[in-house]
């Protein structure tokens, strides 16, 4: 998709040396793309809000206790790894 997306932009900036309009519209096309992408093209105001944060807040709290539980009695650091 972002592959996609660069290609539209080039092909817009080069029919904009003909009519600038198109540069306008290759520009449009970068703003909405750093704003409302996802995946790889990331949003331009940052992480998120807060439920977005606290679906991750959540899910680590969820794997800290799953790690825990899984590790009980156990002493795992770099110098001494689990058998």
């Amino acid at each position: 998709m972002v592959v996609l997306l660069g290609i539209c932009v080039v092909v817009l900036v080069f029919m904009g040396f003909s009519q600038p309009a198109w540069w306008l519209a290759a520009a449009a096309l970068v703003y909405l793309a750093l704003r409302y992408g996802k995946g790889t093209v990331h949003r331009a105001e940052g992480q998120g809000g807060y439920d977005e944060y606290r679906a991750r807040r959540e899910q680590r709290d969820k794997w800290d206790r799953r790690y825990r539980r899984q590790h009980r009695g156990q002493r795992i650091t770099p110098d001494r790894p689990s058998q």
